[in-house]
C-alpha cells in the first residue's frame, strides 16, 4: 500500500493543492505557512475523534464558506499480496472493482449557517469520477475499522498519556494474579477497619451520637465507616525512572526523558492495532527537547524502523533526517498562497554507507530558501569570513553555504530545483589531461554544461594547462559564461579560488602568509593554510573580495 497524493481544497491556509507524498514524508518551510494545519487535513480524514468535533467557519480558507471544504487523499493499492492493501480492499467490498489499483478517499465539508459549523461527510471507492458515501455507525465510518491515527503532537503531556491508556498498555488477565487481587481487596478492607478504629473517629463517633439523640431518641447511633476503594487498580499508577543496580525510583522529569518515553508509549499503543489496523503516525516536530545525539537516535528509529510504515512529520531540525532514506520531502511555502514541492529522495547507492554524511549536507540546505554551493572546504572558510563581515545576518536571512565535496553538485541541484529553492553555483574552471589525445578536456566547462542539461560552453580539448592557458580560454568565451551567470546562477572561476584571489589582492596575500607565491602555498595544505589567510584578511579586504567581477556569486546570493 503506497500513498500516493493528497489534495486539499478551501481548508485554513491552503486555497487548493495538490501534494504527490509517499509513505515516509517530511514537511518543512517557515513557522506559520501550514505544516501543522496539513497534518490537521489528514486528522480530519483518518481520525474519528478529530472528526467527530466539525468544522468552524474558521476552518474554511479565508472563511469562504460559500464553496466546501474537501481533501481528498490517494493510495495505491496494486500489491494484492501487500497486507495492508488486502485489509483496505476487504473494508471497501463494493465500493472497489477488483480491477481498480487505487483507492480515493475523499472529505467533503459544507459549512451550515444555522448551526454555525461544517459536518465533514466521507467518500470513498475506486474511481474518483464515482465515489461512494461510507457508511457510518454513530460517529465511526467504515474507515475507521481500518485506519488508525497516531498523532504525536511536539508538546505531548507524558502523564495524561499514560493514564488515558493505561487500560491498553497494563493488562491483567493472567491467572497467577488472582491472587495478588485478592490480597489487595483483603488490604482494602483492612484498611478500611483500621481508620474506623482510631481514636479520632471514635471520639467524634461519641460526641456526635448524643447530639442526634437530642432530636430524635430512637435507639440508635452514629458510626463513621471508611469507605476507601480502588478505583481502577491502575488509575494511580505513574512511570517512573529506574537505575540499573539502584532500588530508587526517581521522576522522569526532564524534557527530553519525558519525549522518549512518549515515544515509547506510542510504540506499544501501535503494536496493539498494527494485526488488525493500519497504523498512520502524524508526528509534528520531534526535535523539541531532544539533544542533537537523541534526535538523530530518533530519526534512526523513524526511518528505518518498519513500524513508522506510513509517516508524516514536520520538523525544523536536520538532525531528525540524518537516516532518511526514500521519502518524499515537501517543502510548504508562501508565495501569491499558500504552495508546496516535493522531491521523493532515495540515498544514491553509492554513497549508502555514507549516508549521515550525504544526508547531513541535504537537510542543512533544504531548510535555506536560498543556497551557495561550492566544491570544498576552502571556498567555504573563505566565503563565511565575507559574508560575515559584509552580511552578517545572512544565515538569519535563510541564505546557506554549502561545500559539496567529493559528492558533487548534480545531486544538490536536483533536489533543490525539484523543492524550488533557488541556489548559486561557483566552480573551478578545472582541466583534465586525456593520454590518448595528448591534449587536456575542459573539465569545468563541462561540469557546466551538464547541470544546465545543454552544451552551451564548447567541450574541443585544448593544448595548454597553465594559469594564462585557462584564463584565455575564459577570456575567449566571456560572453557567453556571462550570460550562463545571468541565467543560470552558475560562476565559473577564471581559473581556481587561489588564482581568482590573487589576481587582485596578490600584495595583500604575500604580506599576510609572507611568501612570495600565495597560490602555491594556498593550494598546498589548503584547508590549514586557508583557515591562515582567514584569520589575517581585513574587512576592507572582504569588502573588495564581495565586489569584485570574479566572486560576484556571493552578492547574487544575498541579493
Amino acid at each position: 500500500m503506497t500513498f500516493e497524493k493528497i489534495s486539499i481544497v478551501n481548508f485554513r491556509n491552503f486555497e487548493n493543492i495538490d501534494i504527490n507524498v509517499s509513505n515516509k514524508n517530511v514537511f518543512f518551510g517557515l513557522n506559520d505557512i501550514g505544516k501543522t494545519n496539513f497534518l490537521y487535513a489528514l486528522r480530519y480524514v483518518f481520525d474519528k475523534d478529530i472528526r467527530r468535533n466539525g468544522l468552524l467557519d474558521s476552518d474554511f480558507h479565508k472563511k469562504n464558506t460559500q464553496n466546501p471544504i474537501v481533501i481528498t487523499v490517494t493510495i495505491d493499492i496494486s500489491d494484492t499480496e501487500n497486507a495492508d492493501c488486502q485489509k483496505l480492499r476487504a473494508q471497501l467490498k463494493g465500493a472497489l472493482l477488483s480491477a481498480h489499483n487505487k483507492v480515493y478517499i475523499r472529505l467533503i465539508a459544507e459549512y451550515n449557517s444555522k448551526d454555525l459549523s461544517a459536518a465533514p461527510v466521507l467518500y470513498w471507492g475506486g474511481d474518483l469520477a464515482q465515489l461512494y458515501e461510507m457508511k457510518q455507525r454513530g460517529y465511526l465510518y467504515e474507515l475507521d475499522y481500518v485506519f488508525s491515527v497516531i498523532y504525536i503532537d511536539s508538546y505531548v503531556d507524558l502523564y495524561s498519556l499514560f493514564k488515558k491508556n493505561i487500560p491498553t498498555l497494563v493488562k491483567s488477565d493472567d491467572a497467577s494474579d488472582d491472587a495478588i487481587l485478592s490480597r489487595i481487596h483483603n488490604t482494602v478492607t483492612q484498611l478500611n477497619d483500621d481508620i474506623a478504629t482510631l481514636s479520632g473517629v471514635k471520639e467524634f463517633e461519641s460526641k456526635i451520637t448524643p447530639e442526634y439523640q437530642k432530636y430524635r431518641n430512637e435507639g440508635v447511633a452514629i458510626s463513621v465507616k471508611s469507605e476507601i476503594a480502588v478505583k481502577g487498580l491502575y488509575s494511580n499508577i505513574i512511570p517512573y525512572i529506574k537505575q540499573n543496580g539502584d532500588d530508587n525510583l526517581y521522576p522522569t522529569a526532564g524534557e527530553g526523558r519525558k519525549k522518549l518515553l512518549v515515544y515509547s508509549i506510542y510504540d506499544l499503543i501501535s503494536s496493539e492495532n498494527e494485526e488488525v489496523k493500519i497504523n498512520i503516525f502524524l508526528i509534528e516536530e520531534p526535535e523539541n527537547h531532544l539533544h542533537k545525539s537523541l534526535q538523530i537516535a530518533l530519526s534512526q528509529i523513524l526511518f528505518t524502523d518498519e513500524k513508522y510504515g506510513y509517516l508524516f512529520v514536520t520538523t525544523h531540525s536536520p538532525f531528525v533526517l540524518y537516516e532518511m532514506d526514500n521519502v518524499s520531502l515537501i517543502r510548504i511555502f508562501s508565495d501569491l498562497h499558500i504552495g508546496s514541492a516535493s522531491y521523493f529522495y532515495t540515498v544514491p547507492e553509492s554513497y549508502e554507507k555514507n549516508r549521515k554524511m550525504l544526508n547531513r549536507s541535504l537537510t542543512e540546505a533544504i531548510f535555506a530558501n536560498k543556497v551557495l554551493l561550492v566544491e570544498g572546504p576552502s571556498e567555504l572558510l573563505l566565503f563565511e569570513k565575507v559574508m560575515s563581515v559584509v552580511c552578517p545576518f545572512y544565515e538569519a536571512d535563510g541564505v546557506y553555504l554549502l561545500a559539496v565535496g567529493g559528492i558533487g553538485f548534480q545531486i544538490y541541484v536536483a533536489i533543490l530545483n525539484a523543492l524550488k529553492i533557488e541556489y548559486v553555483i561557483k566552480t573551478d574552471n578545472d582541466l583534465r589531461w586525456v593520454k590518448s589525445s595528448g591534449k587536456y578536456s575542459v573539465l569545468g566547462f563541462s561540469r557546466c554544461n551538464n547541470i544546465i542539461g545543454e552544451a552551451l560552453l564548447p567541450t574541443d580539448a585544448i593544448d595548454g594547462y597553465t594559469v594564462s592557458d585557462r584564463r584565455q580560454l575564459y577570456l575567449n568565451n566571456q560572453n557567453k559564461i556571462d550570460e550562463i551567470r545571468s541565467e543560470y546562477d552558475i560562476f565559473l572561476s577564471k581559473v581556481d579560488l587561489e588564482n581568482d584571489l590573487d589576481e587582485f589582492l596578490h600584495t595583500e596575500l604575500t604580506a599576510y602568509l609572507n611568501v612570495d607565491d600565495p597560490v602555491t602555498y594556498l593550494q598546498k595544505s589548503k584547508h590549514f593554510h586557508m583557515v591562515e589567510l582567514v584569520e589575517k584578511i581585513t574587512d576592507v579586504d572582504c569588502r573588495k573580495i564581495y565586489e569584485h567581477y570574479n566572486f560576484a556569486c556571493l552578492k547574487e546570493v544575498v541579493e
